[in-house]
């Protein structure tokens, strides 16, 4: 292969590296500087477009290609699926902690809604995802002090559609660690007693759902 690419024959290289999966090119990367340019290009070519699924699968090597190589609509950075949930929300939904931190480090929005009103932070926390959440938390403190657009200060009281929040999600299923960093977020404080559509609160759930250790935080 370093032949071909050192006679400059580059388009050569791609047609060999296209056949090699992605987990496969990212390893390329490492090889050499000519083999990483081929497999980076490549890449680029095989997920332009598809910021969604890149987010969604945990690949992190494409997702900052994506972010670097390519503009807005290539990156396909706003995209949402027929759910109206985005790139961040998927990544939060399966706790992809470094894909999530270099969206937050391009200034995504923090609250954007699925079809179904939830949010990024409201799947972290159905999940458990302890340091996704502490992420989202941190990145929404660092904007407050400059007062930034709302879009990238969390909204942590936010309800979905049907009146459940972050905090109620966490709480329903026993994920105390996560219960605990929103507790102990000052700006704006949680608010406990919140009840969704069907008039429970978090409260409720935890003790419905005998999570002991959430019930003795609340």
């Amino acid at each position: 292969m370093e032949k071909v690419i050192n006679l400059g024959i580059t388009h050569v290289g791609e047609l060999i590296l296209e056949s090699i999966d992605t987990p496969g090119l990212i390893k390329c990367l490492e090889v050499s500087k000519a083999w990483k340019e081929l497999a980076e290009n490549v890449l680029i070519k095989r997920w332009k477009g598809k910021m969604f699924e890149a987010c969604q699968n945990g690949e992190t090597k494409v997702v900052q290609l994506l972010l670097e190589r390519c503009n807005f609509e290539e990156s396909g950075w706003n995209s949402t699926d027929e759910n109206g949930a985005t790139p961040l929300m998927w990544a939060c939904f399966n706790g992809h902690k470094d894909v999530v931190k270099l969206l937050l480090d391009s200034n995504i929005e923090l609250n954007a809604r699925s079809n179904y009103g939830d949010t990024a932070l409201m799947w972290a926390c159905q999940n458990g995802h302890k340091d996704v959440v502490q992420l989202l938390l941190d990145y929404s403190d660092s904007n407050m002090d400059d007062f930034l657009d709302w879009g990238y200060i969390i909204d942590v009281n936010a309800t979905n559609y049907y009146g459940w929040t972050a905090f109620m999600a966490a709480c329903c299923n026993g994920h105390n660690d996560v219960v605990k960093l929103l507790l102990n977020h000052s700006d704006p404080n949680v608010d406990l007693n919140v009840r969704n559509n069907q008039g429970y609160t978090a409260f409720m759930y935890a003790c419905f759902n005998g999570h002991k250790d959430v019930v003795q935080l609340l």
